[in-house]
């Protein structure tokens, strides 16, 4: 395969190659719970700490509401991982599948997508990243933990590899920990107040066999753990309000695109795991 870096815009191999430094081995922090969150209560505060977070970093505008959410978050085709301490939400990352609305980076590198789409590949793109703690070490440990359940229910739910656009001094967190490759030039974020970004891409089968490979899928986490969790009809409602009073606030689209007509969100996609099973565990 060559190794070609892809600029948006040009029309060339998707390279994909992995060749990032090895991720630390993943460490056990005693207290801390990694799940997909879907209660109500769970997601306003990983909605919350985004706002906050990006509000810190210059990356949205000021809103009443103090949530962070965009139309993708109301899609099936997402998911919101949450890093839970006791009963209070620390970190929280998404998962944001090829969907209904395509990838939200597909505004930013829509030619890297195609090309990728191209070579068969369904990717899910990770995105609204955020804790709570001040402590890197403490941050990177964690984001360790929650991106191999991320990329366990990636994989489970029929995705090739994973993608995101990220601020280049965060985009070398990415290539430590899963690692990633960067095959987009730097640009400009629409969705993150116009502020740079990159595009970085992980194709799982790229590292079969490898030490890497081995501590993501070798042990693969409970059905428990990976099962699809879809919203409430009323937890659904609820943000769907939210977003659209986020939206009344600001000209600027929330997600870098249109504002779009959304599915209800009902059971993932494409997942090997009948999401009826639990049924009984949808929670406003």
């Amino acid at each position: 395969m060559q190794t070609t870096h892809v600029a948006a815009g040009t029309a060339t191999v998707c390279p994909l190659i992995p060749s990032a430094p090895k991720a630390p081995a993943k460490r056990s922090i005693p207290g801390l719970r990694y799940e997909v969150a879907y209660r109500r209560d769970d997601l306003q505060e990983a909605f919350s700490l985004i706002y906050h977070s990006y509000r810190r970093a210059g990356l949205v505008e000021e809103n009443e509401s103090q949530v962070r959410l965009t139309p993708f978050h109301l899609l099936p085709t997402t998911e919101v991982f949450v890093t839970k301490l006791a009963d209070k939400v620390v970190s929280t990352v998404s998962l944001i599948g090829d969907g209904e609305l395509g990838l939200p980076l597909e505004s930013i590198y829509p030619k890297n997508v195609e090309l990728i789409r191209n070579r068969g590949l369904r990717m899910g793109e990770i995105g609204s990243l955020a804790d709570c703690r001040d402590s890197p070490v403490r941050f990177i440990e964690t984001f360790a933990a929650m991106g191999r359940l991320l990329a366990q229910v990636a994989k489970t739910r029929g995705y090739d590899g994973l993608v995101a656009a990220a601020h280049p001094k965060h985009a070398r967190l990415y290539q430590r920990i899963l690692p990633f490759e960067q095959i987009g030039k730097m640009s400009t974020c629409p969705y993150a107040n116009g502020n740079p970004a990159v595009m970085l891409a992980l194709v799982f089968e790229d590292h079969r066999g490898s030490e890497l490979y081995e501590r993501f899928f070798g042990s693969m986490s409970s059905a428990t753990d990976t099962v699809p969790r879809p919203w409430s009809d009323e937890t659904y409602d609820y943000f769907h309000k939210l977003l659209h009073s986020n939206r009344l606030q600001s000209e600027r689209p929330l997600s870098g695109q249109g504002a779009p007509m959304l599915s209800k969100r009902r059971a993932v996609p494409n997942s090997r795991i009948d999401p009826t099973e639990n049924a009984s565990q949808r929670d406003a």
